[in-house]
């Protein structure tokens, strides 16, 4: 190792800490990294002295690239946590680069006009270490958003039920709503010809076109509309003598828990398609 090299390499290892107050002091107060302001000074504190401390290593092994994950891995993941937007963690790297050369250059680590020059490649391998954390840093991001929704529309996926045509989650699918189907046709059936009441029966019917809409999206309107036909036809052919707007009123709100639904449902396949 060059001696130019190993005069950076020591003075950013023993002077690790006072480096990071020099950064957290900038990107606490910067207008470009205004979610930092909020942050514990000791937590920013801990962060930039982390990185310091770990730039020999990096600097040094035979795969800068890999050792420089256990840094920026960490770095993403707490302040993902914290919900920083990522271009302001990209940002605060950059002042962390920014800091680390300009505390060298007020030490007076280069005085030499041939240490000047030679400086020239510490730079550019400095640059290229910050440049493998920036990379990781992004891709650790990109997971973790990734994660995030996979998890928050996991219940809605697995209730979804998808599959290609043919397959068994949709047999399992067009056959578990016929069932629901027949038995909202007895039930009906039954309360209006044999009960002569309107009764609170309706209310199961939201079952199968909340998953009609789950399952098919839009389309499951259609499921909306065959029950609320039913429970209009029925009640014009059993019930002429009661006043029909209660069933108008539970026919139109089918059509409306379907309608809204399924609009839903569409939105949330469209963001899951973005993100794949």
């Amino acid at each position: 190792m060059q001696a130019y090299a190993a005069k950076l390499i020591d003075l950013i290892e023993s002077k690790a800490e006072n480096i990071a107050k020099q950064w957290a002091d900038d990107v606490m107060k910067h207008n470009r990294t205004p979610s930092y302001h909020r942050l514990p000074k000791e937590m920013v504190v801990e962060q930039g002295t982390a990185f310091y401390k770990l730039f020999r290593r990096m600097a040094l092994a035979a795969n800068p690239y890999e050792e420089a994950k256990s840094f920026s891995w960490k770095y993403a993941e707490e302040l993902y946590r914290k919900k920083i937007p990522l271009q302001e963690a990209i940002y605060a790297l950059m002042l962390m680069r920014r800091n680390l050369w300009l505390y060298a250059e007020f030490q007076g680590t280069f005085v030499t006009v041939l240490e000047k020059t030679q400086a020239v490649e510490s730079l550019n391998r400095t640059i290229l270490l910050f440049d493998y954390v920036s990379h990781q840093v992004v891709e650790k991001y990109q997971d973790l958003i990734i994660g995030s929704v996979e998890r928050r529309i996991g219940a809605i996926k697995t209730l979804m039920m998808k599959g290609p045509i043919g397959t068994k989650k949709n047999i399992y699918k067009f056959g578990m709503m016929a069932i629901f189907l027949l038995i909202a046709c007895i039930l009906t059936y039954h309360n209006h010809a044999t009960l002569k009441s309107e009764g609170l029966f309706t209310h199961l019917f939201y079952i199968p076109i909340i998953l009609a809409s789950i399952w098919w999206g839009k389309r499951g309107i259609i499921i909306s509309i065959f029950l609320s036909i039913l429970i209009l036809t029925s009640h014009l052919l059993f019930l002429r003598g009661m006043n029909i707007s209660a069933d108008v009123i539970r026919a139109g709100m089918f059509i409306m828990i379907g309608s809204v639904i399924g609009w839903l449902m569409e939105g949330i396949k469209k963001v899951e398609e973005m993100y794949q």
